[in-house]
């Protein structure tokens, strides 16, 4: 069974959380709206920010933002952000270091249905997912006044 990391997960409802908002969130205010440890969640904005999918302030008003528009991050770009390059089986990786590659009847196969999914992931975007979860975004404004 094909499974992405807790952290992944952990990255999407981030994301989630923060769609549709252009104001700037703190990892404290993120962390409270998704329900996870500010550790865990600093963890997972330097890994976005990294990756460009979110961009930071620094400083006393500073913060995280969506980089781009929540329908512009496809969820490719979110598990490349936390995962690293990755691949449903070794000989789909570009680095490969699998020693069964030169002689392996299913490699090709395996290649289509890696690119598939890909194509999938690459065609599901943040918007599409809150869409399709029915996601009511919470109101970062009120959460933030607790804060101030």
């Amino acid at each position: 069974m094909l499974k992405i990391s807790r952290l992944t997960d952990y990255a999407t409802a981030v994301i989630l959380f923060m769609q549709n908002d252009d104001k700037l969130c703190s990892s404290e205010i993120i962390a409270n709206g998704v329900g996870l440890e500010i550790p865990t969640v600093s963890k997972v904005l330097k890994l976005l920010t990294k990756a460009g999918v979110l961009s930071s302030t620094r400083g006393a008003n500073g913060g995280y933002q969506l980089a781009k528009a929540s329908d512009d991050i496809t969820l490719f770009e979110v598990i490349q952000a936390i995962e690293g390059n990755t691949a449903i089986t070794e000989c789909t990786k570009t680095d490969s270091l699998c020693v069964q590659e030169q002689g392996c009847d299913s490699k090709t196969g395996w290649q289509k249905v890696n690119q598939q999914i890909q194509n999938i992931l690459v065609k599901m975007t943040i918007a599409r997912m809150a869409e399709l979860n029915g996601a009511s975004k919470p109101d970062i404004k009120l959460m933030v006044k607790d804060y101030v």
